[in-house]
This record gives C-alpha cells, sequence and structure tokens, in this order.
C-alpha cells in the first residue's frame, strides 16, 4: 500500500471520530431540551441519531480495512463538553446546531480524504469498492445532517 493511501486511509478515520463526537454531542444537547414551551421536534431527533448511527457504520469499516489506522502520535483532539443543564432552549439549539455544523465539516473532510484514498487504490478493485461504500455511508450521514439542521426545532402544527 502507498504510503498515501494509508495517510488518505487514516485522516478519513481521525475525522470520522470527530464527527461522530460533534453528531452525538449535539443529540444529546438537544434531547436536554425541556418541553416549555414546545416539545422538541421527533423527526430532528431522528436525523441526528441517523447521523451517528452512519458515521458510525463508516469508521467500523474504515477499521476493517487492512491498514494500521493507529497513529501512536496523533494529537489528543478534544470538543467542548456538553454545558450544565438549562432550561434555555435557544442556547441549547444553537450548541447543537453548532455541533452538527462542526459534524458536517468533518465528515466533508473525511468525504475529500475517502475520494483521496479511492482514486489511490484503484488498482485494487477490492479495497476500492470497500473505499465507496465507506463513502456512500458517509454521504448518507452528510444527507441526515443537512436535513436535521433544515428541519424546525419544536414540532410545529
Amino acid at each position: 500500500m502507498s504510503s498515501n493511501l494509508t495517510l488518505n486511509v487514516r485522516t478519513a478515520l481521525a475525522y470520522t471520530v470527530q464527527a461522530i463526537r460533534y453528531a452525538d454531542n449535539a443529540l444529546m444537547l438537544f434531547l436536554e431540551m425541556s418541553d416549555f414551551p414546545l416539545p422538541p421536534n421527533p423527526i430532528k431527533i431522528q436525523f441526528y441519531q441517523d447521523v451517528v448511527d452512519h458515521l458510525t457504520e463508516a469508521y467500523l469499516a474504515i477499521k476493517d480495512l487492512p491498514f494500521d489506522t493507529y497513529f501512536p502520535s496523533d494529537p489528543v483532539i478534544t470538543i467542548a463538553p456538553i454545558v450544565a443543564q438549562s432550561q434555555d432552549n435557544q442556547h441549547l439549539i444553537i450548541l447543537s446546531d453548532n455541533r452538527i455544523s462542526l459534524a458536517l465539516d468533518r465528515t466533508e473532510d473525511t468525504i475529500n480524504s475517502l475520494e483521496q484514498a479511492i482514486l489511490l487504490s484503484s488498482k485494487n478493485e477490492r479495497l476500492n469498492g470497500q473505499l465507496f461504500f465507506i463513502k456512500l455511508s458517509l454521504e448518507a450521514a452528510r444527507d441526515a445532517l443537512v436535513s436535521g439542521l433544515n428541519e424546525p426545532d419544536f414540532i410545529v402544527s
């Protein structure tokens, strides 16, 4: 395997981990919202859960690739922790949307890294196919991220 291919796969894995953390954090923030004055939109919650599921599938698929995906010198990537409980729904919505935007950025970065890996793996049909299906899972996550952001925050009758 070429070093560039390995680097792109490792980078995709790192970005996927970041995207999972951001999306999971956004989901938890959104779930902390109170029912006053309106309950949170369950469709938006489902989109966020779908994002976490798709990204987790992509993460596991990347880990199953025939690469050494561990880097001992990787910096630890920290994200802002869940905020203390708040009854201010608008504050939680802003924080949640911010995390989803970060997850979207990381997902786009992952897709770009995988596209490079797909180009570099063109001679290995099996690996190329695996990378392509991982990319499809990431694109499904990206679509769910965009749909979640576009959904209203509360149930509107």
